[in-house]
């Protein structure tokens, strides 16, 4: 009987390297992590030492790896330029690294756009022809389907969505959505009103349940309506059917509650855009931290 074929999946974060084996399926299992170097010899080393335990456990079932990174990858080459959070690895060809040391094939995605194939393969966005994944996080990450398959771009840098302006009037940083719609800053912000040391949201959440502190109340339901600026903004730019929310802070009822009544009031307050676009589905992401993992095999799986 023939051994189940496994491929690798590694997903380079500003601070966390996570690993696991994915199969055909989509099944994943051996999943890790540990801390992420500051510099590229070392995270070579990383690598090389993730891909060698795989081949211990696994042997000749190891048939690829897929790699996840922020900045702009260029899957048809594997080379990440700029690198986002990890600016060093700007430059590396993770296809050519893997096949050097380890003669085995290797393909690589944006972060982004790994979330998006995940719920694509296997998530929330299947039965879907047009869609969206949008990642809350420090910054605003998109995923973009169109025509049931992941819409790259020219360049690979689709689904940028933290350079949108909320205003023609003011392109500044500051008005950018990956600080308007920026989970940590939201969160921080809020922290800073109740008086609390930096920190998760567990207790800006449980304010707000509550309805106790009503700036932090105020402060959420601007982060709300930032977040539908951009499903507006792209609703009526390719005409979606769906958007799933992803990120930690989504993981928190309360966010897709308040995106959703935004939304709907959008919808109430605003004839034209009511009576000229069907209502789209706002719902969550089937995937939490294993996304860009799964994500990045399917890529690798594609290009096979």
């Amino acid at each position: 009987m023939t051994a189940q074929a496994l491929y690798l999946g590694i997903d380079i974060g500003g601070t966390n390297i996570k690993s696991g084996l994915v199969d055909k399926s989509g099944q994943i299992t051996n999943q890790d992590k540990r801390k992420t170097p500051q510099n590229l010899p070392d995270l070579k080393l990383a690598i090389i030492d993730i891909v060698n335990q795989a081949y211990a456990q696994m042997g000749d079932q190891l048939k690829g790896v897929g790699f996840s990174a922020p900045g702009q990858v260029v899957s048809e080459t594997g080379v990440v330029h700029v690198g986002g959070a990890i600016p060093f690895i700007d430059g590396l060809n993770f296809k050519h690294f893997i096949k050097e040391n380890f003669g085995l094939p290797a393909a690589a995605i944006n972060d982004g756009k790994a979330a998006a194939q995940a719920e694509l393969w296997k998530g929330r966005l299947t039965d879907v022809e047009n869609g969206l994944v949008l990642l809350l996080g420090t910054g605003v990450g998109g995923g973009i389907v169109l025509n049931g398959q992941l819409h790259q771009g020219s360049h690979f840098q689709a689904g940028e969505l933290s350079y949108m302006y909320a205003s023609s009037n003011d392109m500044t940083t500051e008005n950018a959505m990956g600080r308007r719609g920026s989970a940590v800053i939201f969160v921080n912000k809020s922290r800073e009103l109740l008086g609390l040391e930096p920190g998760d949201g567990e207790e800006v959440f449980q304010v707000l349940e509550k309805g106790t502190n009503p700036e932090v109340t105020a402060l959420f339901d601007q982060y709300c309506q930032d977040i539908v600026y951009i499903v507006h903004t792209l609703q009526i730019s390719l005409d979606l059917d769906r958007v799933v929310l992803g990120g930690g802070i989504s993981a928190q009822p309360l966010v897709l509650k308040g995106v959703q009544d935004k939304y709907d009031a959008l919808r109430r307050d605003v004839p034209w855009f009511n009576d000229s676009f069907e209502p789209i589905e706002i719902g969550l992401c089937k995937y939490g931290s294993e996304a860009n993992l799964i994500g990045a095999v399917y890529q690798l799986l594609i290009e096979e």
